[in-house]
């Protein structure tokens, strides 16, 4: 059972990452040139339209992974943002589509903290 001062902790925390993702998804640099320039911008428009049906436990679990990995996580998204619309593995319906490809991180330390 969590405290009110670990839960409140854990709300900045996710609160946090929630801006700083907003914040990367906003400013994520399209080349104009790049032939997949066009799809590059709608994907990163699905993303940041779609942001708010992202669950919050997902949103606490990124935060907590990202603050375990000491920002590594986020420099992570912020590769990944960069490559949206360039392939057909790298197109998203929406921000949960493109989070679900950090479960598997969730997962792997959630098993390493339960060993």
């Amino acid at each position: 059972m969590m405290t009110d001062a670990e839960v409140a902790a854990q709300i900045e925390r996710a609160d946090r990452f929630i801006a700083d993702f907003r914040e990367m998804v906003a400013t994520a640099e399209v080349d104009p040139t790049s032939p997949c320039a066009a799809e590059h911008r709608r994907g990163l428009a699905r993303i940041a339209e779609t942001l708010d049906a992202v669950p919050v436990g997902t949103m606490c679990n990124l935060a907590n992974l990202d603050v375990a990995l000491r920002g590594g996580l986020v420099d992570l998204i912020a590769l990944r943002l960069m490559c949206v619309g360039a392939g057909p593995t790298m197109d998203y319906a929406d921000a949960t589509a493109f989070l679900a490809k950090f479960e598997p991180l969730i997962e792997k330390a959630r098993s390493r903290m339960l060993q």
